[in-house]
């Protein structure tokens, strides 16, 4: 009788042991399965970061494409010169309508070929500018003068990277031209008889001097 519930007991024990032997062995898979999963993390959020990735430098590459396309052609009016710049040469393009470029390559500038005009001695609203239109004759009297300047852009190309401000060149050439001229007529000359010869010397004066920049 003591044999068989020693027996019972044993197998009792046993029983329990294989029961905890299996739970034991359960938890190690469900801890295995959870380091698994705890390892793909990562992974998969690298892996979503480099799809992230990739989409935006698609986009990016779309954007730039269609900025490109958009950026490749250009007009010219009749009364306009263009400048095209490709690595540093520069040449001018002349003809009139649509031209193609090559975009984020050749770099267009246009320039205005009209005939411009520049105020000396008064401003656009034909008020005085006493700094410039006070001048003095050869027989040392002061006289009031204003000139209206005509001009027109011959070299696109030297218009655009021969000076920084070409305007305001002309502007002091011509100013230091007139007052030179001035200076070598009485007071009479310059406001009646010697006005077309002042004019004549003065276009001859500016004239030299900008060939000078060319």
């Amino acid at each position: 009788m003591c044999i068989c519930h020693a027996v019972r007991v044993f197998f009792y024990y046993q029983t329990l042991y294989v029961i905890h032997t299996k739970v034991q062995k359960k938890r190690r898979n469900n801890d295995e399965d959870y380091e698994d999963e705890e390892q793909d993390e990562p992974k998969k959020k690298m892996s979503k970061k480099k799809k992230r990735a990739i989409a935006g430098v698609a986009a990016a590459v779309v954007i730039v494409c269609a900025a490109g396309a958009g950026n490749a052609t250009y007009t010219i009016n009749e009364q306009e010169q263009a400048v095209v710049t490709t690595f540093g040469v520069s040449h001018a393009v002349t003809d009139p309508g649509l031209h193609f470029k090559i975009p984020f390559v050749q770099h267009v500038t246009k320039v205005n070929t009209t005939i411009q005009s520049l105020r000396i001695g008064y401003d656009n609203n034909n008020d005085v500018v006493a700094d410039e239109s006070i001048m003095i004759t050869s027989d040392f009297n002061f006289v009031d003068v204003d000139f209206y300047l005509e001009y027109r852009v011959s070299d696109p190309v030297k218009a655009v990277y021969a000076s920084k401000d070409p305007d305001i060149i002309l502007q002091n050439i011509a100013q230091s031209c007139i007052r030179a001229a001035i200076s070598n007529y009485d007071v009479d000359s310059v406001l009646t008889t010697g006005k077309g010869e002042i004019q004549s010397r003065i276009k001859e004066m500016i004239t030299e001097q900008l060939d000078l920049y060319n």
